[in-house]
């Protein structure tokens, strides 16, 4: 079974000055640290970025993916059922 590359699309980095929680795995965690030291911030905090929410989807797709293209593989009529759904995810077919 070959890999499938998933593409999302994120949104510009969103951190908020005042202490909470920081999310080291995310791709913008990097370019939210540097807003925080060019704004000279003691702290910042990732709760109100909208990026959290696609990683849930994303956790979310990796769980279901491999259930729908076995499903697919197995009734060819569930492909055209099946396509749609990963496009909306922008998940390579």
């Amino acid at each position: 079974m070959s890999k499938r590359r998933v593409v999302v699309q994120l949104h510009s980095p969103q951190p908020v000055n005042r202490k909470g929680i920081k999310y080291i795995d995310c791709p913008l965690y990097g370019d939210c640290l540097m807003r925080a030291a060019k704004s000279n911030w003691k702290t910042w905090s990732c709760d109100h970025c909208t990026n959290l929410k696609l990683k849930a989807v994303l956790q979310k797709m990796r769980y279901v993916e491999p259930y729908y293209q076995l499903m697919a593989q197995i009734y060819p009529e569930f492909k055209k059922k099946y396509e749609p759904a990963m496009t909306i995810f922008k998940v390579e077919v």
